[in-house]
């Protein structure tokens, strides 16, 4: 037995948590750390997923007919373990600019990108390269055991990588913003075991059995179609009299025939780029709907960027259960379920795991606190007067906004409704008057403000207020009350730290206390009036909807992987020849690529203003997919599997 194998199988393992420890944390850097806003983080998402899948055909071209699989994977970890630095560099918040940060980032992730597909292609077939003839049984174990190496390096690293992110305290000193989460550690510990994956290849390297390379088959296979139609072109039509276009290609007959079954099989690929388009947003928006559910079971708490561990968890749970229980069960009673038919299931799974997060995208948007529009600004109104308020803005198209005491009131003006309010109090007469230099808000920013009335011989009178706008608000306050009136303010800008008291008033401060339980997503304000009294409030609500209810989509979706991903490229393998396996699973990985084309094209499309509808839009898409693949299932004939018994043979052989 190969002993050697064990350094690639250790090589994969490192590689693939490397790889998914560093893509189960980026879209919440790219949001959270660089302030992209959703979209914008979904795009560089899935554009970085377009290269690590797109880069693998180059890999396998490169390594068939220049360096050979051992040199290429050599070269390109290198080049893969250069990007983890760089992305590392990039995310350390000592770094001065957001722009040095956000160009380190991408040249991080595409460095990445071409180092983690370009030995995509190489690593398991250079595994397979390792058994002798007559070895082919224990060759099926270690591709059994490399397919688990890759589930459990995915499995922990998605778990593990976001407690680096969340929980470990990096900077303890440092109390601004960006150094709330560690996302240096949660890149670098991915950067360190690619840097362990590549040691251990090299390990072995006394051992291996090294192929130099031989040409490779993804470039005769494209030669083969470009010199059929241009030949073909060049051939005048009454002389075009072959029986298929193929047949004009300056290739060898064997070339010609094997390229013929490709093409066949390629019909049946046209749908699956919906699927992966699908498959793939489980790190995208799926992890942007986790922010928004209560991630407590219990006492455990899921981080966002947690739950993709459900995918492979489920998937090395449900592939051999599936082979022990549903398709013998199915066989027993002769129920045909055939690779076509399982495909074209996945697909619908797909689509109903997408009406599933649509659903679940609803209940969570009920509980959300309502925010301004793009064409509106918000007022809040904090009252801690012991009096009825009452906010009566000069536009007739705004209500009457009464507060009462102790109490909080939100509007969302439009921008074209410059806002003259008077505040009419109960025992008191204050007027308050908002006015800008323009009458449009044209963004959002929150700042705050306190002031103090104190009056001489009269109830202390305390009003506080937050106003939302992009312009200087300028005040102006008038109190009346029976024994006098003070005249106090021509203060000034929202967010200075300024208050204006008349004369009298005042004491001791008395201390407030007070008891409020705060829940996941809540935003809450503590008001102290100074006085020894005080409210809360609740400003955004909390995430009341669980995160176990987005189990079901994951189970969902899961499933379909298994019926379509698993089924898919085995089926493929044995309806074309045995040297063509690398054309079809390149061709397999390019699809993955197209699919993240169709997400980046929606998501940077932003058409589609609530995350439910786009839900929908995409369930509608694979469903239309899944008739296409029925169609072209429906019409395509399958090669009897004994079609290549002697080239399998002859390949085990050589």
């Amino acid at each position: 037995y190969p002993k050697h194998i064990f350094f690639i199988v250790g090589n994969e393992f490192c590689e693939r948590f490397s790889y998914y420890g560093m893509r189960s944390v980026l879209l919440l850097y790219l949001r959270d750390y660089l302030h992209w806003d959703d979209d914008t983080s979904t795009s560089v998402y899935h554009a970085f997923t377009v290269l690590a899948y797109l880069f693998p055909l180059l890999g396998a071209i490169v390594a068939d007919s220049y360096w050979g699989k051992y040199k290429t994977i050599i070269y390109l970890s290198i080049v893969y373990v250069f990007g983890h630095i760089v992305k590392t560099i990039g995310s350390i918040p000592y770094v001065p600019s957001q722009v040095a940060h956000a160009v380190l980032s991408m040249f991080g992730l595409f460095f990445i990108a071409v180092g983690t597909g370009g030995i995509k292609p190489c690593v398991s077939s250079f595994g397979g390269d390792q058994f002798k003839p007559g070895q082919s049984y224990i060759r099926k174990q270690f591709f059994s055991l490399f397919y688990f190496a890759i589930n459990a390096g995915s499995l922990i690293s998605t778990f593990v990588t976001p407690i680096f992110r969340a929980d470990v305290d990096c900077y303890p000193n440092e109390t601004a913003p960006e150094f709330d989460q560690c996302f240096a550690l949660a890149f670098g510990v991915p950067g360190a075991l690619m840097v362990v994956a590549l040691i251990l290849f090299i390990a072995g390297t006394r051992w291996y059995t090294i192929y130099p390379p031989e040409g490779s088959i993804i470039t005769k296979f494209c030669m083969c179609i470009y010199t059929a139609c241009r030949n073909r072109w060049n051939t005048p039509k009454q002389e075009r009299n072959k029986e298929h276009w193929l047949e004009y290609a300056d290739s060898p007959p064997k070339l010609i025939r094997d390229t013929k079954y490709v093409l066949r099989v390629l019909v049946l690929y046209i749908p699956l780029p919906f699927f992966w388009a699908l498959f793939d947003q489980q790190g995208s928006r799926w992890t942007l709907q986790a922010i928004q559910t209560n991630g407590y079971l219990g006492s455990l708490l899921i981080k966002p960027d947690q739950v993709e561990v459900l995918n492979p968890l489920l998937i090395v749970t449900l592939i051999p259960l599936f082979e022990a229980t549903l398709y013998p069960f199915l066989r027993y009673f002769n129920i045909p379920f055939p690779p076509l038919r399982r495909m074209t299931v996945g697909l619908i799974l797909a689509g109903c795991s997408f009406i599933a997060a649509a659903i679940l995208q609803i209940e969570i948007d009920k509980t959300l606190t309502p925010l301004p529009k793009s064409f509106e600004f918000g007022v809040r109104f904090i009252n801690s007067a012991p009096c009825n308020v009452t906010f009566t803005p000069s536009n007739t198209a705004l209500p009457p906004i009464p507060v009462g005491p102790d109490q909080v009131r939100v509007v969302h003006p439009s921008i074209e409704q410059l806002l003259y309010i008077k505040l009419a109090v109960s025992t008191n007469t204050i007027y308050f008057y908002h006015h800008t230099a323009s009458a449009e808000f044209t963004y959002l920013t929150c700042n705050g403000d306190v002031r103090s009335i104190s009056t001489t011989g009269a109830k202390e009178q305390v009003l506080e207020f937050v106003i939302f706008g992009n312009q200087d608000v300028h005040l102006l306050m008038q109190c009346h009350v029976p024994s006098a009136t003070i005249e106090a303010y021509n203060k000034a800008t929202i967010g200075n730290d300024t208050s204006t008291e008349g004369s009298g008033g005042g004491g001791d401060v008395a201390l407030y206390s007070t008891q409020l339980y705060l829940d996941v997503g809540g935003v809450y304000s503590i008001v102290y009036d100074g006085l020894g009294a005080g409210y809360t409030n609740l400003d955004l609500n909390p995430n009341t909807v669980n995160v176990a209810w987005m189990i079901p989509q994951f189970l969902i979706i899961t499933v379909g992987e298994v019926f379509l991903s698993v089924t898919g490229l085995e089926f493929s393998y044995t309806q074309a020849p045995p040297s063509m396996k690398s054309v079809l699973t390149s061709i397999w990985l390019f699809t993955v690529s197209l699919g993240n084309i169709i997400v980046l094209i929606i998501a940077e499309a932003k058409g589609i203003e609530k995350q439910s509808d786009e839900f929908f839009l995409f369930a509608g898409l694979i469903f239309v997919a899944a008739l296409l693949f029925i169609f072209l299932a429906y019409r395509y004939i399958p090669v009897d599997e004994n079609e290549f018994k002697e080239e399998i043979l002859e390949e085990e052989r050589k």
